[in-house]
């Protein structure tokens, strides 16, 4: 059960706490997923073509595909409720499919993890979802742990608010 959640947890916090800040989940984010989940999908089709009979749950690996294709199917640059709603499907799909994915990949490497029993089960989504709101509330609360310095130096853009002054995360800004 540890791994699992550790594995999850370490997945989600990003996109949750990139939410927190800037109020978005990266493209980098979303198309990670997008590949680690066709790449899964992908295996166990060409592996263990049964297991999708068995375990039709495993058929939501191709929920950030069907993302990925509504974005392609639509006109850029729209402003319409379409967009808005295929933002925040896009936003479920990373929040709901980061801890999926996971869970499905350390079964593939890890066999017997499946047999968690439901109190374990329930504990480790727990876990994860707690993780993925302290996430959110630290990105949300990033002007009192982080300065714009640390966002910049990091590769990320200065958030509207941050505070302003030397990375509080690196020695080198700090100077000797």
């Amino acid at each position: 059960m540890a791994v699992t959640t550790v594995a999850a947890a370490g997945i989600a916090w990003w996109p949750a706490f990139t939410m927190g800040v800037y109020g978005a989940v990266f493209f980098q984010q979303l198309l990670a997923l997008w590949v680690v989940s066709t790449t899964v999908f992908l295996v166990v089709v060409v592996s263990r073509p049964g297991r999708l009979r068995q375990r039709p749950a495993w058929w939501a690996l191709m929920l950030p595909s069907m993302w990925l294709l509504l974005t392609l199917l639509l006109p850029s640059g729209g402003t319409s409720v379409v967009y808005d709603v295929l933002f925040w499907f896009g936003v479920a799909v990373t929040v709901v499919g980061v801890p999926v994915i996971a869970a499905v990949l350390v079964r593939l490497v890890l066999p017997g993890v499946e047999r968690l029993d439901r109190p374990q089960l329930g504990l480790a989504i727990g876990v994860i979802v707690l993780v993925m709101l302290a996430s959110y509330l630290l990105g949300s609360l990033h002007p009192r742990v982080l300065s714009c310095d640390d966002f910049t130096i990091s590769g990320n853009f200065a958030p509207p608010g941050c505070t302003p002054g030397d990375a509080t995360t690196t020695r080198e800004a700090r100077g000797p």
